[in-house]
């Protein structure tokens, strides 16, 4: 695959099925990952591979609370907007599949094959995320369908510690959890807003002297 189909189709995969994920797959992603720059190429991160029935049915549980909450507090204009919205408006059927792919995965996550956790140092997201987004392309070179999400770590961090057998938030952070698997929907280019719409140039506010109307790739 070349890098910028990578690029272009990576997006949030949520739904996927429950084949396994091969040790050795999960080696060529982690080894991509570690592969990726870190502030003073200092290289602090840690994973957890996670594929334990018993611990991923014990951690669905606790996500779907947390995505309950967060729909009924930071989410719920959007949640309003579902219930009052136009159902024609483009906006609102957007914003409709977007809650029904978190919603599935809420529901599902212990039939997710494999999620991987993801520690940093404090203050140290600058160097976690590259390492996590070169996994995602990696991972999308191998027709594995990966989403990103810090849900677990906003109200639930110590109880999802515990379940892990990880330390105490200290000298290592939890920073995020991916969840990997094999796609039960098509791969493509997500709608995005385009480029000239959230780009200034030489002074905020200042529109770029460049349109994209359409994506660059294929």
């Amino acid at each position: 695959m070349e890098l910028s189909q990578a690029l272009y189709t990576t997006r949030a995969m949520r739904r996927v099925t429950t084949e396994p994920i091969s040790d050795e797959i999960m080696a060529k992603l982690l080894d991509a990952a570690v592969r990726a720059p870190s502030g003073g190429n200092t290289q602090k991160w840690r994973f957890l591979i996670l594929t334990d029935q018993a611990k991923k049915t014990a951690l669905q549980k606790i996500y779907s609370e947390a995505l309950t909450d967060l729909n009924a507090t930071q989410y719920k204009p959007m949640m309003d907007l579902i219930a009052n919205g136009d159902p024609n408006d483009p906006e609102v059927i957007q914003v409709k599949k977007t809650y029904a792919s978190g919603r599935w995965l809420a529901d599902n996550l212990d039939k997710v094959p494999t999620l991987l956790f993801a520690w940093g140092k404090p203050n140290g997201e600058s160097s976690i995320f590259p390492a996590l987004w070169s996994l995602q392309l990696a991972a999308t070179a191998e027709g594995i369908g990966t989403s990103l999400t810090t849900l677990l770590f906003k109200k639930h961090t110590q109880q999802v510690l515990d379940l892990l057998g990880a330390p105490a938030v200290g000298e290592w952070v939890p920073m995020a959890m991916i969840t990997l698997g094999y796609p039960t929907g098509k791969w493509g280019v997500a709608k995005r807003q385009q480029p000239h719409e959230v780009a200034f140039q030489e002074t905020w506010g200042n529109s770029v002297s460049w349109t994209v109307d359409q994506p660059l790739w294929p």
